[in-house]
């Protein structure tokens, strides 16, 4: 790894990285100070959430809001973080080749005197770095939240979850900086990327529909991340987090082998 290339993509991604952590944080104090409200009515809002249609409350991750835990997974975590990290990450991993094309220095970034693979894992470290570092924001901002609001969370909820939150953007930096590779530009990667990232979304939604469709699940992203669970419960199914780390380890390791072939045709 190039440490001279992943000091500078650190620098090049410091303030997207800065900001987006920032407006998780804000984010989760405007959703946090709603939760006294809830907790006052939390009978109403139960009745509420047992009219809903089963298909929705899976959707959604909806599971005993009347808990701490579940509103901040239901508000929070299981869908609005999500897809938040996913436009940081899209964004970031479809730069690694392509952002280089798109700006026409890429026979310029090809002539350090480095190898391809090494310039390019020291790109994807910096991005994973940026999204751990949001990550991190995320897991701070929760369990500083509750203090306020003078909610106790179980320590290893706290390390189960943000273990969770980890996994779901190594997956998704994996395949988008795949796509990087192969089309080399910006916009195609990221329009695949998130092509992917919303299919699996919906595809996740439409196994709950029917028992029929069940089988669609295992398409999804979603059915391995499960971070109110493991808020709730201080546990992780190593299976799931596995299987999110496979997926970006073998998109991290195609998107190398790829652009090092590039690099034999340059």
């Amino acid at each position: 790894m190039s440490i001279a290339q992943l000091r500078r993509s650190l620098l090049d991604e410091r303030w997207t990285v800065l900001w987006y952590a920032l407006g998780i944080v804000l984010y989760c104090v405007l959703i946090v100070a709603f939760w006294p409200t809830v907790k006052q009515n939390s009978s109403l809002f139960a009745q509420y959430l047992d009219q809903l249609p089963e298909a929705m409350t899976k959707a959604f991750g909806i599971a005993d809001m009347t808990r701490f835990e579940g509103f901040i997974g239901g508000e929070i975590l299981n869908f609005m973080w999500p897809l938040i990290i996913s436009v940081f990450v899209i964004m970031a991993a479809s730069a690694v080749v392509g952002g280089e094309m798109d700006r026409g220095t890429f026979e310029l970034w090809l002539s350090v005197p480095r190898s391809r693979v090494a310039l390019l894992s020291a790109k994807l470290v910096a991005v994973l770095a940026g999204a751990i570092v949001i990550v991190a924001a995320t897991v701070i901002a929760i369990a500083a939240s509750a203090a306020v609001a003078s909610e106790a969370l179980d320590e290893r909820g706290v390390a189960a979850a943000a273990v969770g939150l980890a996994s779901f953007p190594v997956c998704v930096v994996g395949y988008t900086a795949l796509f990087s590779a192969i089309f080399a530009t910006r916009a195609t990667a990221a329009g695949l990327a998130a092509a992917v990232t919303v299919g699996s979304y919906l595809l996740g939604i439409v196994s709950g529909l029917s028992a029929d469709v069940e089988w669609l699940k295992y398409l999804a992203l979603t059915s391995a991340y499960h971070p109110q669970r493991a808020l709730l419960t201080g546990t992780v199914e190593a299976l799931e987090i596995a299987a999110l780390l496979a997926i970006g380890l073998a998109g991290a390791i195609g998107s190398l082998i790829v652009f090092h072939r590039r690099d034999l045709a340059v």
